[in-house]
């Protein structure tokens, strides 16, 4: 069985083209048949076991080696952080023996610039042999591709917030089986994608801006998943991290299975008062996750002006309550900063368009407005 996985049903036929191309893959090495491909998307309603008659969604809980080939789609976005390291992990144990996952890589410059994976930085997570000796995880494959296979050495797990959820929810959903209790797959899908997404960008915004080991950063919002994943984070230093957050019952959670692990310490904890952040001014505050950021957004100003923010919504950037703020907008598809005069290049001609075009476009953006 040979899957391959999309952000949706528009990105299919250029997903799988970028792997039927002879232009990726002049040796025929990895390129898959397109009849034998098994499309599934993160957006769709089905969970059901892959099959040819429908679209289910890709974290359908997959059999342990029980999928031949795994095939990354250009719109599927593994950023290059602990998320995506511990979700390529996963899969690893998805696939049989001798299967493969295969994914794009990008040039060092153009990883680097959008979040995403380049060949040296997925060699030096996952590479396993020593010098020539055993079998690699990580596989040279041609232009823009590389894969991962069983190697000599199982890669080492990661701290991420995707751990929780693949090891948690399926205790969850047996409880829930048991108790009679319907469980919102949809619901918690959406957290661990856009866990995923977030967690990239705001990683970037910190390591573009305030990247030290002093940074206290805060995140208010419905999803407290965001917070412990920049807080578990290996790329961006930290001193501490806060939360606000209304879903105790998930920042409970989290924070016992990072607890339990010991290394949550003492660098993450919930905030019962959103006054407290005049006393504590975090470097950078980030509001993502709610209806009304922009009200919130407000609010903060006045009790911590001093602090860096990073929101989603439509901003009226001429509005007198940013004047003390350069405001700039980031990406939120890949993890970069937009800029009208520079085009972001993308594999995908569809994923490009709307990158470059995102600036003008009506739909709610991320902005970072720092102090002046």
């Amino acid at each position: 069985m040979e899957l391959i996985f999309h952000k949706s049903e528009k990105y299919i036929e250029e997903d799988i083209f970028y792997y039927i191309s002879d232009q990726r893959d002049k040796h025929s090495m990895i390129k898959p048949k397109k009849e034998n491909l098994i499309c599934m998307t993160v957006d769709s309603k089905i969970f059901t076991a892959p099959n040819k008659k429908e679209i289910s969604n890709a974290f359908y809980p997959f059999k342990k080696n029980s999928i031949d080939k795994i095939y990354i789609g250009l719109s599927f976005p593994l950023f290059s952080n602990n998320w995506a390291a511990s979700y390529l992990r996963h899969l690893l144990k998805v696939i049989k023996k001798d299967g493969a996952i295969i994914l794009p890589v990008y040039p060092e410059e153009q990883a680097d610039e959008k979040g995403m994976w380049s060949r040296s930085f997925l060699e030096n997570i996952f590479t396993s042999r020593t010098g020539w000796t055993g079998t690699n995880n990580v596989w040279a494959e041609n232009d823009g591709v590389m894969s991962m296979r069983i190697g000599k050495n199982f890669p080492n797990k990661m701290n991420s917030t995707f751990n929780f959820f693949i090891e948690e929810i399926g205790n969850k959903y047996l409880r829930n089986q048991i108790d009679n209790k319907v469980i919102n797959e949809d619901e918690i899908i959406h957290k661990i994608w856009s866990t995923s997404r977030y967690s990239a960008i705001v990683e970037k915004i910190i390591r573009d801006n305030c990247n030290n080991k002093n940074t206290v950063f805060c995140d208010i919002g419905d999803n407290p998943s965001l917070s412990f994943e920049i807080n578990v984070s290996k790329y961006i230093k930290l001193k501490e991290t806060l939360a606000f957050t209304d879903d105790d019952e998930l920042f409970n959670d989290l924070n016992n299975y990072f607890m339990y692990r010991d290394i949550i310490s003492n660098k993450k904890y919930n905030m019962n008062d959103i006054k407290e952040l005049a006393r504590i001014k975090p470097n950078i505050i980030s509001i993502i996750y709610n209806e009304d950021n922009i009200e919130k957004l407000n609010d903060l100003i006045k009790i911590s002006p001093s602090s860096i923010f990073i929101v989603r919504g439509n901003l009226n950037t001429n509005d007198n309550t940013y004047k003390k703020y350069n405001i700039v907008n980031y990406s939120s598809i890949v993890a970069t900063k937009l800029n009208t005069e520079k085009v972001i290049n993308h594999y995908s001609d569809i994923i490009e368009s709307e990158i470059n075009n995102e600036f003008n476009s009506n739909q709610k953006k991320l902005y970072l407005l720092t102090p002046k």
